[in-house]
């Protein structure tokens, strides 16, 4: 059974797309799943960094997924957290994940979208 999601969920318009752009539907469900355990507070994705080739997703962070257990996963899920203060003591807390893009990491498509939904594009 799968717990509640611990945090509010944010959607970027495109991620219907990119869903339907992933093609199998077990790929599709994987997605979906990687995003229910992101919000679930079971994955915490590695932080991404300010590259020219992606433009600057530094607050956002990548999840690895595939159907393929054979070789390196091909999909990347990106999101970013959004945080607000706790009190005084200048303590943040996550209080919703905003999921920007889902596709292949050939090309940077997944970083590519990201940071063009954010209007983040490199140069």
């Amino acid at each position: 059974m799968t717990r509640p999601p611990k945090y509010k969920h944010i959607v970027h318009a495109g991620i219907a797309q990119d869903l339907i752009d992933l093609g199998e539907e077990a790929l599709k469900l994987k997605a979906l799943k990687t995003i229910m355990k992101v919000l679930a507070g079971e994955i915490i994705g590695k932080p991404l960094e300010d590259f020219r080739s992606t433009g600057d997703l530094s607050d956002c962070r990548k999840v690895l997924f595939d159907i393929r257990t054979d070789m390196p996963p091909r999909f990347r899920l990106v999101y970013r957290e959004h945080l607000e203060y706790v009190d005084e003591s200048s303590k943040f807390e996550i209080v919703a994940i905003e999921t920007l893009a889902i596709g292949e990491r050939y090309e940077l498509e997944a970083y590519i979208k990201a940071a063009t939904r954010l209007g983040r594009v490199g140069d």
